[in-house]
């Protein structure tokens, strides 16, 4: 059974100082008291056994994950748009899937979050003590909630779409591994030997294009390790269709694959 561990993660990419000092400093972080654990004892297996029918299936029978939120709405609330919880999104969908053993529709993960222990603890419990904490400054309680939906939202759908990228990828004939570890650290959303692939969703408030928006980019982050790594980004254009899952083109995929096995 293929898997993928942190401790594959270390050894690929904590090889400079600069890249231990982000994994040091994130273990230390008095927020991570309860995530470095969980994260660390993460194995990624069930991704490496989606086929690309099992994520089309589930993109085609998952409920709008932003449910009727009016995009005016779901990003008017500045404390929930630029929200980040102890527990990165990727962190809770990895353990998600990982514990339910398939991928999740969003309403699987709306139940995970609000129903299971970990779920509660990573997401369910703050999303709701930030919705609260919103909603004492002020602002109405329904508007807080769409908010939420939205940001959480947003993520499910951003999750999605990199797993259906590994999933096509590794049917390609690339051995393309994932871990929370190395997406929360460093950016890195996959990766094959010494190449790192990046999914980037045009959109200026996160990754679009070079030196745009509020993330430091893998080429940075990994930039003294050595050897050097090669890096390889799929820019694509958001969704244009309310609630649809914007999945890369295979011709996204295959110019990526080239530029992987070369």
């Amino acid at each position: 059974m293929t898997q993928t561990t942190s401790d594959d993660v270390l050894q690929r990419f904590c090889v400079s100082p600069r890249t231990w000092e982000i994994y040091t400093n994130w273990k230390k972080d008095a927020r991570r008291v309860e995530v470095a654990p969980v994260v660390m004892a993460h194995r990624a297996e069930l991704v490496y056994e989606l086929s690309t029918a099992d994520v089309e299936a589930v993109c085609h029978r998952t409920e709008h994950a932003l449910g009727q939120v009016r995009r005016l709405d779901g990003e008017s609330v500045a404390a929930i748009v630029d929200w980040h919880p102890d527990f990165a999104f990727t962190h809770v969908f990895h353990v998600c899937m990982e514990q339910m053993r398939r991928l999740p529709s969003y309403q699987d993960f709306r139940s995970y979050a609000y129903n299971d222990h970990w779920g509660l603890r990573m997401l369910g419990d703050p999303a709701k003590a930030k919705v609260h904490e919103v909603s004492a400054t002020g602002v109405p309680e329904r508007l807080a909630r769409d908010a939420m939906r939205w940001r959480v939202g947003n993520a499910y759908y951003s999750f999605l779409r990199e797993v259906y990228t590994v999933v096509q990828l590794r049917s390609m004939g690339l051995d393309l591994r994932v871990h929370p570890l190395a997406d929360a650290l460093f950016r890195v959303d996959a990766w094959v030997g010494n190449k790192v692939i990046s999914l980037r969703v045009g959109n200026k408030k996160f990754r679009q294009g070079e030196g745009a928006g509020r993330k430091m980019p893998p080429e940075r982050l990994l930039a003294d390790v050595r050897p050097p790594l090669e890096f390889a980004t799929l820019e694509l254009s958001p969704a244009t269709k309310f609630g649809s899952v914007h999945l890369p083109s295979l011709n996204h995929l295959s110019a990526a694959a080239a530029r992987l096995s070369g």
